[in-house]
């Protein structure tokens, strides 16, 4: 069962990612069902396209170690650091020019100008958590748990997307924007825990980094500090 682990998390995250999209990838509309400006349109295509084939990859690679495929492992590796690139630099882009479009927009409780923090701070996360499972790419069960983590990291994004959530963990706030995913990564924790006998250090270290982050992210987002910032940088 030990094996099948990664695979079966990947899964579930594709699956997730494609549920809470589905609107986007059947109908082309954005959150609440909206249609998508005609300015942004290909840019968030390849932002979408981008992270569903990041998250897609994720899967096929734990599938391919699971099956000790490591050649093919380390040559789809090459094409995740181009996607992942991609993530960042269209994430970078939608998220600005998005709320540049639509500054009076509200989301997730948030004027659109807060919610661009949150934006931006996930990108900053799903970053750095690549580049942690680069750097330790040779020391596998750090590079697992550092995939795994940046996977999660920008999952966020569809859940926020899915209403049976919202009943649960509310419209708003740390809870209804990042609760669901911080409660699967404690469910995978602990699901880790039971089948290797010990606690994922890295694993545990990174979810709590990355709720840590982002609880203090939306706290942020909200003051007269990140106004300032958002209107004198981005013009927003």
């Amino acid at each position: 069962m030990r094996t099948f682990f990664f695979p079966t998390a990947g899964g579930v995250m594709l699956a997730m990612m494609l549920w809470g999209f589905r609107a986007y990838y059947l109908r082309g509309l954005a959150a609440g069902n909206v249609e998508i400006a005609p300015a942004m349109v290909h840019l968030v295509t390849i932002h979408g396209g981008a992270l569903t084939a990041w998250v897609l990859l994720f899967f096929i690679q734990t599938l391919l170690i699971a099956g000790h495929r490591r050649n093919w492992h380390k040559v789809l590796g090459y094409c995740s650091l181009g996607v992942a690139l991609a993530v960042c630099a269209s994430g970078f882009l939608v998220a600005v020019r998005s709320v540049q479009a639509a500054p009076g927009f509200v989301f997730m409780g948030m004027d659109y100008r807060q919610f661009l923090l949150v934006m931006l701070v996930e990108i900053l996360v799903f970053s750095a958590l690549v580049i942690l499972a680069v750097i330790h790419r040779k020391r596998s069960q750090r590079h697992r748990a550092m995939m795994l983590m940046a996977t999660l990291s920008i999952l966020p994004g569809a859940t926020v997307r899915m209403p049976a959530l919202a009943s649960v963990f509310g419209t708003g706030g740390w809870s209804g924007i990042f609760g669901p995913v911080a409660l699967f990564g404690l469910v995978l924790l602990a699901l880790n825990y039971w089948l290797n006998g010990r606690l994922d250090r890295w694993m545990a270290g990174g979810l709590l980094v990355m709720n840590v982050v982002y609880f203090l992210t939306v706290s942020a987002a909200t003051t007269r500090f990140w106004d300032g910032i958002a209107r004198s940088v981005f013009g927003v």
